[in-house]
């Protein structure tokens, strides 16, 4: 499997249609966020012992913490201690040291490369109350001046019109990212294969609806 190194900076931007930046809603008013972690819990990206980032090691601990699995609530604070960037193999083995160091099993997951075609698995996760981190490698809504990125972020909503994600470079209730699902696709793959995170513990009942 192709080590894929995440860090923190840049990134390549394409000029682009329906994208935006605000709340658990889209921009259109049609779609609201499936997995609305609440603002207080989001996490800002930081730094390993080496200065690279930590961005998908914040990215599992968004998901744990929406998902409520406590080992991994706290997994980017445990990584600072560690030299940051993640690919697959890593965080087989940061999982599996976390959780001997913690005494804890280590929990299910699945780690996915691929394209468009995982989309339906996206979906059926989200739909389940599963959050799924992801690979971006531009903000379609020009967040990082131009400049290529290697990031993972965590995708919060994906239907066929949008794909929403939240960016751990920018925490925030106002600062999720909404975009087409083509230019999901784009961010995602960056041009290759893109790579996924699905913890697969269940995540909260869904709301109520009349």
């Amino acid at each position: 499997m192709e080590k894929i190194a995440l860090l923190i900076f840049g990134a390549f931007v394409v000029a682009g249609g329906a994208a935006r930046v605000g709340g658990n809603v889209s921009p259109d008013g049609s779609t609201e966020i499936g997995c609305d972690l609440p603002a207080r819990l989001h996490l800002r990206n930081t730094g390993g012992s080496d200065g690279l980032g930590l961005c998908v090691f914040t990215s599992i601990a968004h998901g744990a913490r929406w998902q409520n699995l406590a080992l991994l609530e706290d997994f980017r604070d445990w990584m600072k201690s560690r030299p940051g960037g993640g690919w697959p193999e890593k965080v087989d083995r940061m999982i599996a040291a976390i959780a001997a160091e913690k005494k804890q099993p280590v929990p299910e997951y699945l780690q996915l490369q691929g394209g468009k075609e995982l989309f339906p698995i996206f979906r059926a996760a989200l739909e389940s109350g599963r959050m799924v981190q992801v690979t971006y490698s531009f903000s379609p809504t020009r967040r990082y001046g131009g400049a290529k990125i290697s990031h993972m972020v965590s995708l919060v909503g994906l239907t066929d019109r949008w794909a929403v994600i939240l960016d751990n470079n920018y925490p925030g209730g106002d600062n999720y990212e909404w975009m087409s699902v083509d230019q999901f696709a784009a961010t995602f793959t960056g041009g290759r294969a893109g790579w996924a995170f699905i913890l697969l513990n269940g995540g909260p009942p869904p709301l109520p609806h009349n």
